[in-house]
């Protein structure tokens, strides 16, 4: 009598009479029948991923792509006015030509015209020709005779990997030294020096240097802050260097040199510490999750399983540190972030791989069999679990803009990872089955004394209860959907939220023809309050402009005798928040004749501030006192405007309104109060409100491409719209759990929380997936629908809880030491998984039930 058995090509049962005689299992029977080879192959991997990690570049944050321009044209003694006919009018005409332009911003000021060119972004190269033709359009221009030719800077948004200030009576000469001596270091890049005239002016970028004022509070140990004029020097390092070489290198160099008595060169920002500092925290964090899935493991599973899938981790985490290696990823937060996330999604294969092992050693199988066969038979089901999670994540690779750019690591370490998931489970795991499992069942044959043991009765229970009452289980289901919706209005919108750093800054901002002296009285009286704070280890005081860029978002202030910036740097990043309380307080009732902004560096694009409120057409003096007026009542902090000068975007005068919430409140909830009392027409929304609208939109598009790519791998596995349909309709269930865990830890909805939505559906469908194929089989095998869905669910339940709690505990600390920044992905994850899983184990044999006595399924 023939036996039914698995069809090991399409995962249905069928009789072994038409079975071909002996199978063959390709790469995954080669492993095991080549033992040898494969543990050879299995140590060159963890080699392989040690020297990649050594080799590759480390980053604090990812780099923003360099598509601005600043465009700077003098006219000695023109009036504001004069400049805008005479000079800025003509140039934003000219370019406006360039196909790629993206925005056109503008100021005109007595003898100077300032514009910023943004590019759409695209590819370096395409970006360089570019800036060439616009070059060659500036050529053409006529400009007045006495007006010098327009200077237009191309690289001012690249940030100092390390700024020393100089300190000391010959510090210009010393700083000159220090630069000759800094440029024979391999790594170094462009160095600059601020705070004193060089021998010869090249550029307006050297003449805005030397009018720089710069001043410098350091402590001495266990001492007061002491002020003293300096010299900066900003060195930038080249482009594919190990950061930490580099900082070893310029050190060792500033060292060994004999400069002048007197002189003494102290570090104010320092990349590779940063840097040092956040991938130590991140790595951290990434081994405290490789344990917490481990454990997870040991939990749900015999210790021979355990084992397998613990071996797996470190495997594929080589193999993915390889291709982050090969395709030039380097270390940063978002990338080790990405490893995180990956962490248990990329147990899931191994896991099914594992199981599929256990079964057929349970059945009966010669180990030698077994090991490949039970991955060669789900290897569809493994495959097409790891597309879904690959095409959950891989469209963020298509969002435009600076934000596509920032978030690109994401999806690529997550692919990689999920890819070496895939080879491994078909590849070592069948090797490590060989040797250490031994045939273990699911829930449906758990031992008594097994923790999760009570678990089994109450889901059989629950299930049970569930196809008595299937619509009313789905109906219940979608209406707590609905319910959940309500929580949507009281979520606080924030884009990015501040970066964890020691530093604060503080902007300030004198009336429009203020002289520089001016600028230093207020500076030197600010100065003097921050020389009595205990918290403050140094600070960057510069007159006529702002700090060199030392932070990927904080764009350098153009140079003006009437603005100044001071870097505050705090002994510890915990001391910043109570500091800008303190400072705003004392600054505000002390400083009546300058705007002082004192702010906390955030995280995502650049922003000026927050809160932008952009007024043209007519009546601009009208509506900009009522846009105001409206952000006062609201409870806006520092609302000021930038109507001292004459300023366009896109070639229509503009006013903007800008404003900052008070320390600790959202600018979204200040904005919401103020907007309805704003101006009908003749506004529009700059600032945070922007960006996160720009981002929901493109989130939208990305989210309907993932889903049609989630559908359409489900089809072809399925060969069925309808049981595809079957799982698709379990998706929306997550959001239930995602918008429940963004209101249970107070995170922002912002963009990150957007990502964590849109990778959510298939995250939830690759853990269910399997789940689905199974009720299949047992269906091909002609087994009653109701008793089907019972064994099926059972037989998965335990590898669909492994995966899930894998996922959740590994994101557990993500979510408690990885800063504000991952909050609310970590939240919509580790809830929605939670929520959508308990669910979708309920609802999706519901529903394949429902279908099936409604004959849309066979």
């Amino acid at each position: 009598m023939a036996s039914i058995e698995q069809c090991p090509l399409t995962g249905a049962r069928m009789d072994s009479s038409s079975e071909q005689p002996n199978p063959r299992g390709g790469i995954t029977q080669f492993f095991v029948e080549h033992r040898m080879l494969g543990w050879f192959t299995m140590a060159a991997t963890l080699v392989w991923g040690w020297f990649s990690f050594q080799s590759l570049p480390q980053q604090e944050d990812p780099t923003f792509p360099t598509h601005d321009a600043v465009l700077i044209t003098v006219w000695p003694e023109a009036s504001a006015g004069d400049m805008e006919k005479e000079v800025t009018q003509k140039l934003e005409a000219a370019l406006s030509k360039l196909p790629t332009l993206e925005k056109l911003q503008s100021q005109s000021k007595d003898n100077i015209s300032t514009l910023v060119i943004t590019l759409k972004t695209g590819r370096k190269e395409v970006i360089d020709e570019q800036w060439k033709k616009a070059r060659e359009i500036l050529a053409t221009v006529k400009l007045p005779e006495d007006c010098e030719e327009p200077s237009l800077e191309t690289d001012y948004q690249l940030p100092a990997t390390l700024l020393f200030a100089v300190l000391g009576d010959e510090a210009p000469a010393a700083a000159d030294e220090i630069e000759k001596e800094l440029k024979t270091v391999p790594s170094a890049g462009r160095i600059r020096q601020f705070g004193h005239a060089p021998e010869e002016i090249l550029s307006f970028e050297d003449m805005a240097a030397a009018s720089y004022s710069v001043r410098t509070l350091h402590r001495e140990p266990n001492g007061p802050l002491k002020p003293s004029t300096s010299v900066l020097v900003a060195i930038e390092m080249k482009a594919g260097s190990i950061i930490r070489d580099f900082k070893t290198a310029v050190l060792t160099k500033i060292d060994s040199m004999k400069l002048p008595d007197g002189i003494r060169v102290i570090t104010v920002s320092d990349q590779p510490a940063a840097t040092a500092h956040r991938i130590g925290e991140f790595l951290r964090c990434f081994i405290e999750a490789v344990i917490v899935v481990v454990l997870v493991a040991l939990l749900l599973m015999d210790w021979r399983t355990a084992l397998v899938v613990a071996v797996a981790i470190p495997l594929t985490i080589a193999m993915t540190l390889g291709g982050m290696a090969a395709l030039g990823v380097p270390l940063q937060q978002i990338s080790i972030a990405a490893l995180i996330i990956s962490l248990g999604m990329l147990v899931d294969d191994p896991v099914v791989a594992s199981d599929g092992i256990n079964r057929e050693l349970a059945d009966g199988q010669p180990r030698g069999v077994a090991a490949w066969l039970g991955p060669f038979k789900l290897r569809r089901a493994i495959f097409f679990g790891t597309i879904i999670n690959i095409v959950a994540f891989l469209p963020l690779a298509l969002l435009p803009g600076d934000m596509g750019a920032f978030i690109i690591s994401l999806p690529i370490v997550i692919t990689l990872a999920l890819v070496s998931s895939r080879i491994v489970s078909m590849t070592f795991i069948p090797l490590l089955g060989y040797y250490l499992l031994r045939g273990q069942k699911g829930f449906d044959a758990i031992s008594g004394s097994h923790p999760l043991h009570r678990l089994v009765p109450f889901y059989k229970s629950a299930l049970q209860l569930a196809l008595r009452r299937p619509l009313l289980t789905v109906i219940a289901a979608y209406g707590l959907l609905a319910a959940s919706t309500a929580l949507i209005p009281y979520f606080g919108k924030q884009f990015f939220p501040a970066a964890e750093r020691n530093q604060l800054l503080v902007d300030i901002q004198l009336p429009e023809g203020s002289a520089i002296e001016q600028t230093m009285a207020v500076t030197t009286r600010v100065s003097e309050f921050l020389q009595k704070e205990d918290a403050i280890q140094s600070a960057i005081v510069v007159s006529g402009g702002g700090t060199p860029m030392f932070y990927y978002n904080v764009l350098p202030r153009q140079p003006a005798a009437n603005v100044a910036q001071v870097l505050v740097n705090t002994r510890h990043a915990e001391d910043v928040p109570a500091l800008i309380v303190h400072l705003r307080e004392v600054l505000d009732r002390e400083i009546k004749d300058a705007l002082c902004l004192v702010k906390q560096i955030e995280q995502g694009p650049a922003l000026e501030t927050p809160i932008q409120i952009e007024i043209s057409g007519a009546d601009l003096k009208t509506k900009t006192a009522q846009v105001a007026t409206a952000l006062q009542d609201a409870g806006a902090y520092k609302v000021h405007d930038d109507s001292g000068v004459i300023t366009r975007i896109n070639q229509q005068r503009t006013v903007t309104v800008k404003a900052l919430a008070p320390f600790g409140e959202l600018a979204s909830r200040i904005l919401h109060k103020a907007r309805e009392h704003f101006p009908k027409e003749g506004i529009a929304f700059g600032g945070e409100e922007r960006e996160l609208t720009n981002s929901q939109r493109e989130m939208e598009h990305v989210l309907k491409i993932s889903l049609a790519l989630i559908a359409l791998a489900m089809v072809i596995q399925f060969r069925s719209i309808m049981k595809s349909l079957v799982v698709m309709l379990t998706v929306p269930l997550g959001l239930i759990g995602a918008f429940t865990g963004l209101a249970t830890t107070h995170a922002s909805f912002g963009f990150m929380a957007l990502i964590g939505i849109v990778s959510l559906a298939g995250v939830i469908v690759s853990h269910i997936i399997v789940l689905s194929d199974f009720i299949e089989e047992e269906r091909a095998a002609g087994v009653e629908l109701e008793k089907a869905l019972m064994h099926a669910t059972l037989v998965r339940l335990r590898a669909v809880l492994a995966t899930v709690f894998a996922t959740v505990c590994g994101l557990i600390p993500l979510a408690l030491t990885g800063g504000e920044l991952w909050r609310p992905l970590t939240a919509v994850h580790i809830f929605g998984l939670l929520f959508g899983t308990v669910l979708t184990l309920l609802v999706l044999p519901v529903l394949y039930f429902l279908f099936a006595r409604w004959k849309w399924i066979k």
